[in-house]
């Protein structure tokens, strides 16, 4: 078939655990339409779980296959192509090999997504699916994506996602890795409620004992929910009764998977994923008093293809992440005890400094956020370790799940967060040194920049309310007003000025006033 008339054309591979899918779309009038899609089963999922890598006979398939995918977007003369994996690859101890055979073997470009990035695109279609619900606006509504090789659970307040949690076993895996344990026994169904509420009893205290209005559910085995539960989508939603779900639970809990597969009219493939998918529902109902569960009908390559056919759609989502994600800092920062006048002061100063500098530093707008991130975080470490607190505000900071950031994100945030007046970056430093030289640069421009920032409300009585940033030659010049006495700050300030000068070759000097009556 030819390309249809109209705009774009544009496709999406996924790479998944157990399916190798490809969508392609078309932009018609502004609006993304579907033109075909194809799906083949893999074993990926089961290879990396077990093995923990891919096999060049499972490599050799995939490539075939992909083979026949070119094809397919040829005929239909496809000009845009994009192709993600997610846990399988991501987690193959060899998957460099593989992406590099596949960019040799099929000319393709494989992008590996991180487990952040992918459970935040599929975070923000669900809440495109529900901007028409009246029942979730402005209310506590549990998003989990249940994954064959993870689990995301975020709770949104009705306005921004204000938690945010990554599970590393999914329908698929939790099964592969218990197998071992419950390998010939009656009693599976035990080893695999303990290992799920063990873990669920971890997120039920970092969520403070929330109780969210709504549950809303998705991930790669709604279609087999919905087959085995004979329900049909309403505009693209799915509806669930939770009772129902508890009940078919209990019925099949203790049944192997053919009695599941003849009782249910599915694989025994798919009997153990509904199994597991089912075990870590029940799970979740813990979270919220709803009666039913909202299952969007949407999947990772719908925010994939949006970003792709709709660029302004890339902003829109940048500003949601941001948003999310100095939410969730901010509600670790409070289970921490960080004093939050002090972070919002601190932050507000480095962003101007930041913004003040642009000539300067030359960081990419997305170093902003790291900065303000940190200066949300700091002070975690006293909750840990008053004497060595910014050694503990690194350890804790870097393991942090923040919405839309990727562990990478998080060393960063948790390096800027972890110095003051009293130490600067050395290469002497371990933690320091592993990093790469554009790395190092970067971090000690923020440093720079957010050890400034906090001297400025050293006492963490705010007695400078804001501050004017100029640059004049080769001078920072920050000035402020206050009736207080700022000698402590000024002190603060003073220790800082070199180490800023060392990495952007500016004196910084500061100024305070007394207000005009």
């Amino acid at each position: 078939m030819n390309k249809k008339k109209g705009g774009k054309c544009g496709a999406v591979i996924d790479i998944g655990s157990h399916l190798l899918k490809m969508r392609i779309t078309q932009l018609k009038k502004g609006e993304i339409a579907e033109v075909d899609r194809l799906e083949y089963p893999l074993h990926l999922g089961h290879e990396v779980f077990n093995e923990g890598k891919i096999s060049f006979e499972s490599l050799r398939e995939l490539s075939q296959i992909l083979q026949g995918y070119a094809e397919v977007m040829e005929s239909y003369g496809v000009d845009q192509i994009r192709a993600v994996a997610t846990t399988a690859l991501r987690e193959a101890q060899n998957r460099a090999y593989v992406i590099d055979q596949l960019k040799i073997q099929n000319d393709l470009t494989v992008e590996v997504l991180e487990d952040d990035q992918e459970k935040t695109l599929i975070y923000s279609e669900m809440l495109r699916s529900l901007q028409e619900m009246e029942q979730v606006k402005d209310q506590d509504t549990l998003l989990t994506y249940i994954g064959t090789g993870s689990i995301g659970i975020a709770l949104y307040n009705g306005k921004n996602v204000v938690y945010s949690q990554s599970i590393p076993v999914g329908s698929l895996k939790l099964r592969d890795v218990l197998y071992t344990a419950g390998e010939d026994s009656e009693n599976f169904h035990v080893v695999m409620e303990e290992y799920l509420d063990a873990i669920m009893e971890r997120v039920a205290k970092s969520m403070q004992g929330v109780q969210a209005s709504n549950l809303v559910f998705t991930g790669s085995d709604i279609q087999l929910i919905a087959r085995v539960f004979e329900i049909q989508p309403e505009q693209g939603r799915y509806f669930l009764n939770t009772q129902q779900v508890s009940a078919v639970y209990r019925e099949i809990v203790s049944l192997s998977p053919e009695k599941i597969s003849i009782r249910y009219n599915i694989t025994e493939e798919e009997a153990d994923i509904l199994y597991s998918a089912l075990s870590i529902f029940s799970r979740l109902f813990r979270f919220s008093k709803a009666e039913y569960i909202i299952l969007p009908v949407v999947d990772l390559w719908d925010g994939v293809m949006r970003h792709m056919l709709q660029p302004k759609s890339i902003e829109a989502y940048r500003q949601h992440v941001r948003n999310s994600a100095i939410a969730c800092a901010e509600s670790i920062a409070d289970k921490y005890g960080c004093p939050r006048k002090h972070a919002d002061l601190i932050r507000k100063f480095a962003i101007k400094i930041f913004d003040k500098t642009k000539a300067v530093h030359g960081l990419a707008p997305q170093y902003r956020l790291i900065l303000e991130l940190a200066a949300i975080l700091h002070d975690c470490g006293h909750y840990v370790n008053t004497k060595l607190h910014t050694r503990s505000t690194f350890d804790l900071v870097k393991n942090f799940d923040i919405y839309g950031l990727t562990a990478a994100h998080m060393r960063l945030i948790a390096y800027v967060a972890s110095y003051n007046e009293f130490n600067i970056p050395r290469l002497e430093d371990w933690e320091f040194s592993q990093l790469g030289e554009e790395q190092k640069i970067c971090v000690s421009k923020l440093i720079a920049i957010f050890r400034l920032a906090n001297s400025l409300d050293k006492s963490q009585r705010q007695k400078l309310s804001d501050i004017k940033v100029r640059l004049e030659h080769n001078r920072l010049l920050v000035t402020g007003e206050t009736n207080e006495d700022t000698h402590l700050e000024k002190w603060a300030f003073a220790q800082c000025c070199p180490f800023f000068k060392e990495v952007f070759g500016m004196d910084p000097e500061l100024t305070i006033r007394l207000p005009m009556i």
